[in-house]
């Protein structure tokens, strides 16, 4: 028996050591170099897959300072010479649209590794050990010589679909990682660029004192400072320099949809984290692309309305409109008379305005005489907060300005008819953009009219 055994322990041992030799053999039937150079190939197939090339989402470093942590919009071609061609807008390029053409391979350390390999005056802005000119003032200049920005120029591929859809490149000096999604075909990289830049300039304008809010399930965040692209995060009802958290972003274009992508993905709870969302045009709001229920949303308008006309009393503020301004037609009807009526007298409409003049809330009527000189008529005016807005009652005309009114009877009708009265106010064109307000009237929905900040 035992003998029996131990002879079926032998075949049993030669059959799996025959089976481990010939897989070892198909393992192994291609020497180490070829190994590497078949990943190379395909790794470089996979870069020039999309043929207009990539927008890549550079992050130098993972720090929260401007303008190290900041995201930077590159958009690269890799063509089959192993030349690529990269483009780019923004500081490091004195915010002027620049390109220019260097070399680039695939290498192999201990996995794929995308390596710009000549000097490229736009991706190696971001890791040349240079001072970087536009940081610090004159009395206090910042000088980064000897380190630059930080970034890197050699990327360890980390993800590379088979059908292009995108590809994930990690730093392998800072660690940072950096998404690349295609660019449609037929695209110039300077209208790309330009108008990505314009649609997050003015969603994230630095000249209105807004906040956007995330709404992440029962959690709700404000976003404060989006302007820069290193935005606060913090809880809504938080402290603002007690709970700052600093997250930076980038904006991208996909056919018609703009995303918004944070370089750290936040984290819901212990099994969700968001990252990248969508903008909505007709919610106006950036949705999470793995679920629309958590979204990012402008300022109520309401509430920044009130904020620096009424709680301020105007002093830095005011709303107005011009002649040209976005309308309705019943509204238009009623301007235009009111032009036509200037223009009788040889005179021109420039503004109406809501405003503060010499302490005081003051509806300003703004034109041009005939001889070409600037008149105003100026008339006090009391506003009241409503719920979803506020009223507007004239006091007392200042000085001539009431013979105005008695001369030209459209004025009138829109002084004291209209102007003189309440209103609902939302938002503009988005509310990310409050330069702009819609002030639609209480009494007849079908007059509205889209108001500048003064």
């Amino acid at each position: 028996m035992k003998k029996i055994l131990t002879l079926t322990f032998i075949l049993v041992s030669a059959l799996t050591y025959t089976s481990c030799t010939n897989e070892e053999d198909l393992i192994f039937d291609k020497s180490a170099a070829e190994r590497l150079n078949e990943a190379s190939d395909l790794y470089s197939s996979r870069l020039m897959a999309s043929p207009n090339g990539w927008a890549m989402q550079l992050y130098p470093t993972n720090d929260p300072e401007y303008p190290y942590g900041n995201g930077y919009l590159l958009l690269c071609r890799f063509n089959g010479d192993h030349s690529v061609n990269v483009s780019m807008d923004n500081v490091f390029s004195d915010n002027k649209y620049k390109e220019d053409t260097s070399l680039w391979e695939v290498i192999t350390d201990n996995g794929p590794v995308l390596s710009f390999n000549s000097h490229n005056d736009c991706l190696h802005a971001f890791s040349d050990p240079e001072d970087l000119p536009f940081t610090g003032t004159d009395d206090d200049p910042n000088d980064e010589t000897g380190t630059g920005a930080g970034g890197d120029y050699e990327f360890i591929i980390v993800d590379a679909p088979e059908d292009a859809s995108y590809m994930m490149l990690k730093g392998k000096k800072r660690g940072t990682y950096n998404l690349l999604t295609p660019i449609e075909q037929g695209v110039e990289y300077s209208d790309y660029l330009a108008d990505v830049k314009a649609f997050q300039n003015k969603m994230f304008s630095a000249s209105v004192p807004t906040f956007d809010v995330m709404y992440l399930k029962e959690s709700t965040f404000k976003i404060t400072g989006a302007n820069d692209g290193i935005p606060n995060i913090f809880p809504y009802d938080g402290d603002e320099i007690i709970d700052e958290s600093f997250n930076a972003f980038l904006m991208t274009k996909r056919g018609n949809d703009y995303y918004l992508r944070f370089r750290d993905a936040i984290s819901i709870n212990d099994d969700e984290k968001v990252q990248e969302f969508r903008y909505n045009s007709e919610r106006d709001v950036f949705e999470s692309v793995d679920n629309a229920e958590y979204y990012i949303d402008g300022d109520d308008p309401v509430r920044f309305f009130k904020e620096v006309t009424i709680v301020n009393g105007l002093s830095n503020y005011g709303w107005q409109f011009t002649p040209n301004s976005d309308m309705s037609a019943s509204m238009k009807a009623i301007v235009d008379n009111v032009v036509a009526e200037f223009k009788s007298r040889k005179n021109t409409l420039q503004s109406i305005s809501y405003h503060l003049v010499n302490s005081k809330p003051t509806l300003h009527i703004q034109y041009r005489t005939s001889t070409g000189t600037t008149a105003n008529a100026y008339f006090n005016v009391n506003i009241q907060e409503t719920e979803d807005g506020a009223s507007f009652t004239i006091v007392e005309s200042v000085g001539q300005a009431g013979q105005l009114l008695n001369v030209l009877p459209s004025l009138n009708d829109l002084v004291t008819n209209i102007l003189q009265g309440t209103f609902r106010i939302s938002g503009g064109y988005t509310k990310f953009d409050l330069n702009y307000v819609t002030f639609t009237s209480s009494v007849d929905p079908d007059k509205w009219i889209i108001m500048s900040l003064k």
